[in-house]
């Protein structure tokens, strides 16, 4: 029976208040989850004096270098950006690794039966901690490696903030005991699936992002119930040591836990080979392709699974409709943030030849304008240092081989002598045109900041140019046809793509981050990245244990008495799951009967 609504039901006031209802019960529990707040500890970490304000301290080194011949097991530490000198350290050896995961074991034993609630506590600690002390992290970022405070707040403070704000409200979801189907075979079993800690794994990290490629995997380590080893780069030995590791060890203690499920080490080659072979239950490494291999063939020593992301060769594809004025920020951002020195940073933009002239022209005036220098010690600083030394020369070559080779030279292609800091590590911002897929510097990853340019014709010309490298991290496509830069980022061999923008894939913490081809594979980040650093357990058990558990016929039990009859049976049961319904229900009688009063088929043999 039909009740008739009242005709004055339908109206504006009710419409909103309809939609009122509906907007709160999808969007409510999403900012539910964004509000929740979890307790948190608070705790204090001393910011090391030489990144401190005004700091002039240290000798001016005129030939930096983290190594010196004559001392072998030391790191030199300076700024690369002036030269100062900061500290000289230990490098860690194949002992120092053994003993730290001795420790780390110990103290995973007991982490492992914490539950996510106690882990969120250390996360949101961490995550206060952050918040309250954003320019001390930037501060010591900069002084190791060079980079500007802009460039420290974007990839260590911002994006670890974010990985942190994701695990907290979204990862715990992802490692809940997921319920499969157990398919009809099997239906009255209950399927799952669990995950569970490792143990203790470890990561190798790269220097361009000293503080957020530590935490990063470290959050991500933690929060799933392991302990880590984690092994920094030499180049940045200071910041970890003296600062980075005891911001997390101290928020452990001061949570309650052992601060030995966190070890850190500094080393040269030894220490890394110690690391990856040392017996952990799983490696995250973050580097080039050459050295990604050398760790993969170290690891199959005890089988142990990597997650490897080694740089990328990331293109920007400008297609013909778009706006200048919108993407030209957004290129200049993605191929100078942190001078270049990002896996995910702009090193090829391919440009539709009708806007080729013009946009050389915007970015060339804007790159000339482009203000160098030591970001601690010099004001308004556009584009810190390079943070390894002898980059230079190896960029002017790949610079000059793309000249002779027929490309155009815009602007810089040469290291840059600051008149205050001669010694600092610095690079002209270059920009260069009229490049070629088989131009060196087409085909290596540069790491710096060099704007490429390379024009195309039609998509599918575009398209080629990008797939033409082994590099396949990340990708960037701009067009106003989202119809076509959906097209054609579905043609890119890329692990991660976005439409009009840049880099905005490692924003969204829910999604994973990785390549394939030489830049790697495996996944960090998301659910993916938690799941990757445990060990997948599937499990089933009765649904209904007291009605209906597992029984074999005794026409299927060893000793079969004959197996001809054995056959028919097996037959009959894979017919009445997979068969049509005629199928099926002549294989129950079938089966029935031969359990009855049995087949006496003969064996085929």
């Amino acid at each position: 029976m039909a009740f008739p609504l009242p005709p004055d039901w339908v109206n504006p006031a009710t419409l909103q208040v309809l939609g009122a209802v509906v907007a709160v019960s999808l969007v409510g529990p999403v900012v539910a989850r964004f509000l929740r707040r979890t307790p948190s500890v608070k705790f204090q970490v001393a910011l090391p004096e030489e990144a401190s304000p005004g700091w002039k301290g240290g000798e001016l080194l005129k030939n930096p270098s983290i190594q010196d011949p004559t001392r072998p097991g030391q790191i030199i530490c300076y700024d690369p950006s002036t030269g100062r000198h900061l500290a000289t350290i230990r490098a860690h050896t194949k002992a120092d690794v053994d003993v730290a995961l001795i420790r780390a074991r110990k103290a995973q034993a007991k982490w492992a039966k914490t539950t996510f609630a106690q882990r969120k506590v250390v996360l949101q600690s961490l995550l206060d901690f952050i918040l309250q002390n954003q320019e001390s992290i930037c501060r010591v970022a900069a002084r190791d490696t060079g980079k500007t405070m802009v460039d420290g707040k974007f990839g260590e403070i911002l994006t670890t903030c974010e990985r942190i704000r994701w695990t907290l409200a979204y990862g715990e979801d992802a490692l809940k005991d997921e319920y499969r189907d157990p398919g009809l075979l099997m239906f009255y079993k209950s399927a799952k699936v669990e995950y569970r800690p490792m143990g203790v794994v470890a990561a190798l990290v790269s220097w361009n992002y000293p503080f957020h490629n530590t935490f990063g995997p470290l959050i991500t380590a933690l929060f799933a119930g392991n302990g880590i080893l984690i092994k920094a780069s030499e180049q940045v030995a200071w910041s970890t040591t003296t600062y980075f590791a005891k911001i997390i060890r101290t928020c452990l203690e001061a949570c309650g836990h052992d601060p030995e499920l966190v070890q850190f080490l500094v080393g040269f080659q030894e220490c890394g080979e110690a690391v990856v072979k040392s017996g952990v239950e799983g490696i995250t490494f973050i580097g080039s392709p050459q050295v990604g291999a050398k760790v993969a063939t170290a690891a199959s020593t005890n089988l142990t699974p990597c997650v490897l992301e080694l740089g990328g060769k990331d293109v920007a594809i400008v297609n013909k409709n778009v706006d200048l004025n919108a993407v030209v920020p957004i290129l200049m951002r993605g191929v100078f943030q942190n001078c270049g020195q990002n896996c995910i940073g702009l090193e090829r933009i391919i440009v539709h030849e009708s806007l080729h002239d013009k946009l050389v022209e915007m970015t060339g005036s804007r790159i000339k304008q482009l203000k160098q220098g030591p970001p601690l010690e010099v004001e308004n600083i556009d584009c810190g240092s390079m943070t390894m030394s002898g980059r230079s020369d190896a960029l002017e070559a790949l610079i000059q081989d793309a000249v002779k080779s027929g490309a155009t030279l815009v602007h810089g292609g040469e290291r840059f002598i600051h008149p205050q800091f001669p010694h600092g590590q610095f690079f002209t911002p270059t920009l260069i045109t009229n490049l070629k897929s088989n131009m060196k510097i087409a085909q290596e990853e540069a790491f710096a900041p060099i704007m490429a340019i390379f024009k195309f014709s039609t998509v599918e010309e575009a398209i080629a140019l990008a797939n033409s490298t082994p590099y396949a991290l990340g990708s960037n496509v701009f067009s106003r046809n989202q119809k076509e830069g959906q097209y054609i980022m579905d043609h890119l061999r890329v692990g991660m793509s976005n439409l009009n923008d840049f880099g905005v894939n490692y924003l969204c913490q829910s999604l994973p981050f990785g390549g394939v081809g030489i830049s790697g594979y495996g996944r960090f980040g998301g659910p993916e990245g938690l799941r990757a650093v445990c060990h997948q357990r599937s499990i089933t058990v009765d649904r209904w244990p007291m009605l209906i558990q597992t029984f074999l016929p005794p026409v299927l039990q060893y000793p079969m008495t004959n197996v001809g009859d054995a056959i028919v049976v097996t037959r009959d049961l894979v017919n009445i799951i997979y068969a049509g319904w005629v199928g099926r229900v002549k294989s129950v009688f079938e089966i029935v009967k031969v359990i009855a009063v049995g087949a006496n088929e003969p064996e085929v043999l």
